[in-house]
């Protein structure tokens, strides 16, 4: 990577989350918290700092390792400019790592509980979370990019794009009109719900984000249900929004093979789930049952059960929905439902080359349209970098003394995105353990394959 060559990109980044941090200052000020001068002070250096980047370069073509850098950066700076604020206003130096992480990655797991927070602290988390969701470089492309090869790279880093799609900058500007409508949507539904005007935004932010970080302690029944509509719908993947608003077809919902996967397995999780808590004795209604496992599938992480409590066949259960995830092009993690697919579809062709004659070909198909080999190994390979960092964080919280399956059902919830978490999370566990679920938490975010291919690449520039 060439700093000269990024500057200008990585100039816009910074601007736009150096204004973000505003929001928060002004959340401060109006609950008369001591966090405004902080954030706007924050807000001020990162604003400077991109403006004489950007101020000092010229747009210049960059490298697809260039993006990933960029990337990186976009989501690693708010957690650590967070981590500041919450270090200088007296916060534990890993606990302010944590939440922050948690926040950008819209993971939602917590070391505290919302009783224990400032208003602004729990607003900035929410905030983090629907900054996170869509991607601050998605942000920079949509408003502030020409349309090129470098907006190309930059936004596919954040989000897939599907075939027979228009412009990356068209499509970028609808991704963030739809994110911008749904949270609206979710806003004003929460808010007539009966939510008062600050809960509703928190909910509403973390909704749509797929984020899970919550304003209360304990999930308001009021709005279980919209939120059980928004947790869907921000599951799913926005370019197929697009789709339908850009087409008037409302046939492409029912097309997405994502969708229809997503759907079935919620339907098979919430059986499955309900019968593991039924013969533990554990009593949940149908619709708790309906919440949790839709929570744990979209990656959202708001719970109306006590997962602590839940017996070892409940959470393997969560664990499995938790490490698939959400629709390919949401905003929401796991391994995703689109790479789950091709899993299938893979094994189902190897599985059917071992009968049928050596000359007869067998493709891949998604929706009609074959999958070259090359994408399918790469999909795969996504699928065991999730899995060798599951067992490495396994291994370590093994290592530290603690219980085999809280340890997986946390580690999953931070691989995943999702947020769900057990008793064992708390601010008492060991710092190094604290450092690898935010690895992990970032990693989900991410994905495993980016950041390995930027380790990958800052190698091979240490050997050249």
């Amino acid at each position: 990577m060439k700093i000269s060559r990024v500057r200008y990109y990585l100039g816009l980044v910074l601007i736009l989350l150096g204004s973000s941090f505003i929001a928060p200052a002004i959340v401060s000020l109006i609950y008369m918290e001591d966090f405004t001068i902080d954030y706007l002070i924050t807000a001020f250096i990162i604003a400077i700092l991109g403006f004489l980047l950007w101020r000092n370069s010229v747009r210049e073509e960059i490298s697809y390792a260039d993006s990933l850098y960029i990337a990186v950066v976009s989501f690693l700076l708010p957690a650590l400019a967070n981590t500041l604020v919450m270090i200088v206003n007296g916060f534990d130096p890993w606990d302010s790592l944590f939440e922050s992480v948690s926040g950008i990655t819209t993971t939602g797991l917590s070391m505290f509980t919302t009783e224990e927070l400032p208003k602004t602290i729990i607003f900035v988390r929410a905030w983090l979370q629907w900054i996170g969701g869509v991607g601050i470089v998605i942000m920079t492309i949509g408003f502030l990019l020409k349309p090129g090869t470098v907006a190309y790279q930059l936004f596919a880093t954040h989000l897939r794009k599907e075939a027979y799609m228009p412009s990356v900058k068209i499509i970028a500007r609808a991704v963030l009109g739809l994110y911008g409508v749904l949270t609206l949507m979710a806003f004003i539904t929460y808010k007539l719900s009966g939510l008062d005007f600050y809960d509703a935004i928190v909910y509403a932010l973390t909704t749509t984000s797929t984020g899970g970080f919550t304003a209360t302690n304990i999930f308001p029944k009021a709005i279980i249900w919209p939120a059980i509509i928004f947790m869907f719908l921000s599951a799913q993947s926005f370019t197929r929004y697009y789709l339908i608003i850009r087409f008037r077809k409302l046939s492409y919902l029912l097309k997405s093979i994502q969708i229809r996967s997503f759907i079935i397995l919620n339907i098979i999780g919430f059986i499955l789930f309900y019968l593991a808590l039924s013969w533990s004795g554990m009593m949940v209604s149908y619709t708790d049952t309906l919440f949790n496992t839709l929570s744990a599938l979209s990656t959202t992480g708001y719970a109306t059960i006590d997962m602590t409590s839940l017996p070892d066949s409940g959470k393997y259960i969560l664990i499995i929905l938790m490490l698939v995830g959400a629709g390919m092009g949401s905003t929401g993690g796991g391994i995703k439902q689109y790479r789950l697919i091709i899993l299938f579809k893979e094994l189902h062709r190897r599985l059917r080359k071992a009968y049928s004659p050596p000359e007869q070909v067998e493709v891949v198909k998604i929706e009609d349209k074959p999958i070259n080999d090359e994408e399918i190994y790469s999909h795969l390979l996504v699928i065991n970098l999730y899995i060798i960092a599951l067992i490495i964080s396994l291994i370590i919280f093994l290592l530290s003394g603690y219980e085999f399956m809280d340890s997986l059902f946390n580690i999953s919830s931070a691989l995943g995105t999702v947020g769900l978490q057990t008793s064992l999370l708390n601010n008492s566990i060991e710092w190094y353990l604290k450092l690898v679920i935010s690895i992990d938490m970032f990693l989900g975010r991410l994905e495993v394959v980016t950041v390995m291919a930027i380790i990958s690449h800052m190698i091979d520039k240490l050997r050249g």
